[in-house]
């Protein structure tokens, strides 16, 4: 009988010494919620009137709130069989982590929520995320990402100059081989 009163003095008391270490901070966090500091000044989210209702606002957020009952686990689907299919790429193309992140930055980007801003149009609602790869490192070129076109040289002896073919003109205008005639005619 001893052994038990023993053991309920002992637990009584690291409770007590545990609620008292924890009322210090709780009450501080008590009286932070229901004063504002010293200094700051305390935001309110405007409320409308008392008869006025924000109908269209109400309406998209049911409305997002049916989108997610099919879009939520279509998305995941989406995202785990990308995830899957990424990783059937990183092997079956050798350990090309180019391919496989193309596979994953597409599949496992994107929007897992629609939110009532993307049923009123006025956030986009991206399903898969982006195709492109980012630069592997700092580059020269300009920052959006695309590649300028490479411009063909002149052949030895051609009239076209290079400043001329390096608007993007072919050199040949369709007109066959180099020397501009097929079976001894000239096409022009």
């Amino acid at each position: 009988m001893r052994k038990g009163n023993f053991r309920f003095a002992v637990i009584a008391l690291g409770l007590s010494v545990m609620l008292a270490m924890a009322a210090g901070p709780l009450a501080e966090y008590a009286a932070a919620q229901t004063q504002p500091a010293a200094g700051v000044t305390q935001t309110q989210v405007p409320q409308p009137d008392a008869d006025a209702v924000n109908w269209p606002g109400a309406g998209y957020g049911v409305g997002a709130l049916f989108c997610n009952v099919l879009y939520i686990p279509a998305k995941l689907t989406y995202a785990l069989l990308g995830g899957i299919v990424g990783g059937g790429t990183y092997l079956v193309t050798a350990g090309n982590s180019q391919a496989a992140d193309t596979v994953w930055r597409s599949a496992l980007g994107g929007d897992y929520v629609v939110t009532p801003q993307m049923l009123a149009g006025q956030e986009p609602l991206n399903f898969s995320g982006p195709t492109e790869t980012p630069p592997e490192g700092p580059s020269t070129s300009s920052s959006s990402g695309s590649v300028a076109p490479i411009a063909p040289l002149p052949q030895a002896g051609s009239s076209v100059s290079a400043s001329s073919s390096a608007g993007g003109q072919p050199l040949d205008h369709g007109s066959g081989p180099a020397g501009g005639s097929v079976s001894g005619s000239n096409v022009e």
